[in-house]
């Protein structure tokens, strides 16, 4: 709850949404390539990737633009989701074989 309050203090919650998706993504990005390692973070990383260059494509496709205002909530939103789930999975980074 703390964090969460100081969060909307700091961003004032409904003009800054999209900041605190990124700092969200940055903070679980961070805490799962630390639960990973240098190895085994490089998988999640490219899936990240690859998810946004498929964001970038259908955007070309579908608005015919490349890159605008329109592409960074989904982005983020989906960064966020996709770090979260790989924060989730990196707890279980102890089975990983050692390599």
């Amino acid at each position: 709850m703390g964090v969460r309050y100081l969060a909307r203090r700091l961003f004032h919650a409904q003009r800054h949404q999209q900041e605190w998706r990124i700092c969200t993504v940055i903070l679980f990005w961070v805490l799962a390539c630390w639960n990973l390692g240098y190895y085994w973070s490089a998988f999640p990383i490219a899936v990240w990737m690859l998810w946004s260059l498929i964001l970038v494509v259908l955007q070309v496709v579908h608005n015919h633009e490349f890159l605008y205002r329109r592409f960074w909530p989904p982005f983020w939103y989906s960064s966020m989701v996709i770090a979260v789930i790989t924060f989730a999975l990196s707890l279980f980074a102890g089975a990983l074989p050692l390599i």
